[in-house]
């Protein structure tokens, strides 16, 4: 038995962070509905396709990363006859998961109210940039947006350069993580309480919340932190990124692995708990070090370098290209990579999920499905829907996609 099953979730979101969110419960049992409107579907599913890939076969990354175990539904929301099919799937649903904008909040009429008129219990979860109160509330937001105006930003990328993204979708994805465990808790209270609630998560508390003990560092001394490169803003020069013969390799010693870095270089002595009291020899005993470090690495192979600094008791790991990860045997040994049938891709490996549970494994049921594809199941075996029913449906262009006949 899956940890979730028996929830239902009506997944009306799109792009990265609400999906993701979604697939989270997905794997862990849930049945999800992904209902897609013809206006931004194919955005969605297209959105960071690789190049060369023919034009009939596109698909988004984004998509086939944050759709697993759903089954779709296209339903045009627009339609006062999509609206009335969406409300009879709720009435029937634990959970509607959203990131409307506001302008498609009003204009679709969909909202947490237009949810519990459905069913007073329900959990109305919905993702926005900024929040659904405060001066921005109406202000849209994305991944990017959401990293400048959290900080996250200001704090990455080298000290005599401009602010610099992370390589992922990062905000996008803490918010999907932080709206999962929000949809959890609201379902454990209505057990206790039979109640639905609203569960609202942005973007940008997101980002803030994941900022390390830094908010804190300036909330206490007012200083604010500088961007260090790969360095640790704390001043750590045993903590970083330095090169090997061929490639990368991360180390990250401090403390205790720090002293133990310097003595298996012969330098015991910079290892010092006490830093010298001048900025300006602070610096020189920083630069010092990492100089020490990148002469002793960049002459050796990072499996070299592995084996040392491991024998040593020193944190420690290459940096691995997405083809070196895709191999790598510790996530092979942990099922990290799965394989699955895909609609119009044919066989493809995927990621799985990170979450391990003893009596309820997670699993793969369904590959990120092809738009419309359980539109008959949907409609016939949940609705009880008959065929001049959704004839009709298909005729007024309600509903769309490889599902409708």
């Amino acid at each position: 038995m899956s940890a979730l099953e028996g929830i239902r979730i009506i997944d009306l979101s799109q792009m990265i962070g609400a999906p993701y969110c979604t697939q989270v419960l997905a794997d862990l049992g849930a049945d999800v509905i992904k209902v897609e409107e013809p206006t931004t579907a194919l955005l969605t599913r297209v959105a960071l396709s690789p190049p060369g890939v023919d034009e009939s076969r596109r698909f988004s990354g984004y998509w086939l990363a944050t759709n697993r175990n759903k089954r779709s539904l296209t339903l045009d929301l627009r339609h006062p006859d999509g609206k009335q099919v969406l409300s009879e799937l709720v009435a029937e649903a634990d959970v509607v998961v959203e990131n409307f904008g506001v302008r498609a909040r009003r204009s679709l009429g969909l909202d947490e109210s237009w949810g519990f008129a459905c069913r007073p219990d329900l959990v109305w979860a919905s993702l926005t940039g900024y929040g659904r109160t405060g001066p921005d509330a109406e202000r849209d937001g994305w991944d990017l947006v959401a990293q400048a105006r959290g900080g996250l930003l200001d704090i990455t990328g080298e000290p005599d350069g401009p602010p610099m993204k992370t390589g992922n979708s990062s905000a996008d994805y803490l918010a999907g993580v932080h709206l999962a465990v929000g949809i959890l808790a609201a379902l454990r209270q209505r057990d206790q309480t039979h109640e639905g609630q609203l569960v609202d998560v942005s973007l940008l508390e997101a980002v803030v919340a994941c900022l390390d003990g830094f908010p804190m560092w300036h909330s206490i001394s007012g200083v604010t932190p500088k961007r260090n490169g790969n360095f640790h803003l704390a001043q750590l020069p045993g903590y970083s990124v330095f090169p090997a013969s061929d490639g990368y390799i991360v180390i990250g010693s401090a403390g205790p692995s720090f002293a133990r870095l310097m003595a298996l270089l012969g330098r015991e002595e910079l290892a010092t708990t006490v830093l010298p009291n001048g900025e300006a020899e602070r610096q020189a005993w920083f630069d010092e070090v990492v100089d020490l470090i990148t002469r002793w690495t960049s002459g050796r192979l990072r499996a070299d370098l592995e084996l040392e600094l491991s024998a040593h008791d020193i944190p420690n790991d290459s940096v691995r290209t997405l083809a070196e990860v895709w191999s790598d045997p510790q996530l092979e040994a942990r099922g990290a990579f799965l394989e699955c049938e895909q609609s119009w891709l044919g066989p493809i490996r995927i990621v799985g999920s990170p979450i391990h549970l003893s009596r309820s494994p997670v699993e793969v049921r369904r590959a990120p499905p092809e738009a419309g594809a359980h539109n008959d199941e949907i409609l016939r075996v949940e609705l009880g829907y008959d065929d001049a029913r959704i004839t009709g449906l298909i005729e007024d262009g309600v509903l769309w996609g490889a599902g409708e006949s």
